[in-house]
């Protein structure tokens, strides 16, 4: 009865490929390794939870790269970056920005 109650975020790779308010993304360090989450853009600031909820998360770049090939062309991508979630090195920012370039989306940094 309650499940049509649930909320708006979840995993891009798991809805349609298009928002009206674009898609935002979050990384942080687990170990050696970067994990990302990419969810649908609303006008409502994120919960540290629902942002590294494990229906969320994306671990490295290459499960980044999948979740962003399910982004139709055109869609925007804000990548923000609050504490505890930092940007990662420039290379790994540099390989998201081409990936985004590659698969026809607005790519955003909000710092």
């Amino acid at each position: 009865l309650l499940s049509g109650c649930r909320t708006a975020v979840r995993s891009a790779a798991t809805q349609a490929a298009e928002s009206m308010k674009g898609f935002e993304l979050y990384s942080w360090q687990d170990g050696s390794q970067w994990k990302f989450s990419l969810l649908t853009g609303t006008n409502r600031e994120k919960t540290l939870d629902e942002i590294t909820s494990t229906d969320t998360v994306l671990d490295g770049v290459d499960a980044l790269r999948s979740a962003l090939e399910v982004v139709s062309p055109g869609q925007t991508i804000t990548w923000s970056a609050k504490d505890p979630l930092p940007f990662p090195p420039g290379d790994i920012i540099q390989q998201v920005e081409q990936i985004c370039k590659e698969q026809g989306l607005i790519f955003n940094i909000a710092r």
